[in-house]
């Protein structure tokens, strides 16, 4: 796009969102108004150009060199898969915020560096195979992957079909975009395979709750319990049992009663030992080996605390993975009125749009009110980099460009905007969705699938017994690891 295409393309992109701000005070409401144009820039102030003074990150510099690369190409291969199909590319601006930062954050990129970015988008689970072909025939196909959370993972490392993020001379994992616990949690013996910064939306799990029946009830403030440190599970369980009810009277419990907590028997507890404060995996601090937790009696508390509430089905109602035909589909939804917690991704928190129940979000509660901080499990997917780039220097540029114009921009327009102003509906979910963010967490069971479905698998079969289940899978568990870490560490 030459110059006079994108001014006449952000004079459009203006308009629109200055039509849409004029609309009435229910549009407004429900997201036609918003902080941020098309570009990423801030309305704030009557110049509405940027303003580092009123948004910090916008003063934080990429510190990158400047070059020219001829309109060549940069090639992401990324899978259909989750927020990829969301918030990763756009066509063109057709006046939504989050749209257009995304579109833009692309265009200003490649415009700068005089380069074209082409994503190609495959089916999930088909990674390895389309890299594994390029890198045997050593051809340079692509320039960067977007990978799943743990699919393929494994394989792509220790097929040396990716390389070292810590080889780029132009990353910098020192700047605010880069997600600082993933890097620590995924560097093998100074090596990092996979790493993930702004430039993809971060996707933790959240704890939806009924703003309604938590005054209908008599409830402690759940924001004022984050604040003061007292969200936990105990205290979950204790609301979500005074809500519960048999509202038909017949003895049974089904999706026509009432209850505290809802959620899919699947995935969302894949999670909540880090949510309590507790990796699975660990390192050694001498060898930087890869260790099972062995704080056994810890894991088997955590166990017991969720096991209380969500093996009670006078109390929870779970359904199972996909049961509605969409892994996002809600059996009983909180818009029902007939829930008082739900669990969700909070990117999926669009469907609750248009509820008119009024909602909340939080945080996953703490283990016990001495946990130090809270911990949520981002799902995001990583970057990789294809053994066959011949250009390290050219490749980091471009990522750090990327995740620097989504640091500034996209993130703003996502967190501030989409979240803060379509959905949450009350300045205390903003302060929420501060702590659920800055509290994202990786661990290397969920990329490694080392343990991944234990407490879940042990939730359904209404089992306590963690400390059997440890015994029974400690030793394969650990020789996976030792595999992992020996085959990717040899010279």
């Amino acid at each position: 796009m030459d110059k006079l295409k994108k001014l006449v393309c952000l004079i459009l992109c203006f308009m629109l969102a200055l039509l849409f701000a004029c609309g009435d005070t229910e549009q407004q409401t429900d997201g036609g108004a918003d902080n941020i144009t098309p570009t990423g820039e801030s309305k704030e102030g009557e110049t509405g150009g940027l303003d580092p003074e009123a948004d910090p990150r916008l003063a934080v510099p990429d510190d990158l060199p400047e070059r020219d690369y001829e309109g060549s190409p940069f090639n992401i291969l990324y899978i259909d898969w989750s927020s990829y199909q969301l918030y990763q590319f756009a066509e063109d601006a057709i006046g939504e915020v989050m749209n257009d930062a995304i579109y833009f954050r692309q265009k200003n990129v490649e415009d700068r560096f005089n380069i074209e970015i082409n994503p190609i988008k495959i089916s999930y689970g088909e990674i390895r195979g389309n890299v594994s072909r390029s890198v045997r025939a050593g051809s340079h196909d692509y320039d960067l992957l977007l990978t799943h959370c743990n699919n393929e993972l494994v394989g792509l490392m220790t097929g040396r079909e990716v390389i070292d993020w810590y080889s780029i001379p132009t990353i910098n994992f020192e700047k605010p975009w880069w997600n600082k616990d993933a890097i620590e949690t995924l560097t093998i013996a100074d090596r990092l395979f996979f790493a993930t910064s702004d430039f993809i939306i971060p996707e933790p799990n959240a704890v939806f709750f009924n703003k309604n029946m938590i005054a209908d009830y008599g409830l402690e403030d759940p924001y004022k319990l984050v604040r003061d440190g007292n969200w936990t599970i105990a205290k979950m369980t204790e609301m979500a049992r005074t809500v519960a009810r048999d509202l038909d009277g017949d003895g049974e419990w089904t999706d026509q009663d009432q209850y505290g907590l809802v959620t899919q028997y699947d995935w969302y507890f894949l999670a909540i030992a880090q949510s309590a404060g507790m990796k699975i995996i660990t390192k050694d601090a001498d060898t930087g080996r890869f260790l099972i937790n062995s704080d056994v009696g810890k894991m088997q508390s955590i166990l017991e605390k969720y096991s209380e509430l969500v093996t009670d089905k006078t109390v929870t109602f779970t359904f199972p993975y996909g049961a509605m035909g969409d892994q996002y589909i809600s059996a009983l939804p909180l818009s029902s009125g007939r829930v008082l917690f739900h669990f969700d991704p909070l990117p999926q928190a669009v469907r609750y749009r248009d509820s008119e129940i009024e909602f909340g979000i939080l945080p996953f509660p703490k283990y016990d009110e001495a946990q130090e901080k809270y911990m949520n499990k981002s799902w995001n997917g990583f970057m990789a980099v294809p053994a066959t780039v011949p250009d390290l220097e050219k490749q980091g540029i471009i990522v750090e460009a990327l995740s620097a114009e989504s640091y500034k921009y996209c993130v703003p327009a996502f967190y501030d905007v989409l979240m803060n102003v379509k959905l949450t509906r009350d300045e205390d979910s903003v302060e929420m969705l501060d702590i659920i963010y800055g509290s994202a967490v990786y661990d290397l069971d969920i990329a490694y699938e080392i343990y991944i479905g234990a407490i879940r698998d042990l939730l359904h079969r209404n089992s306590t017994d963690f400390i059997s289940h440890y015994e029974r899978m400690h030793d394969r568990a650990q020789a996976t690891l030792d595999r992992i870490f020996d085959t990717v560490t040899e010279e």
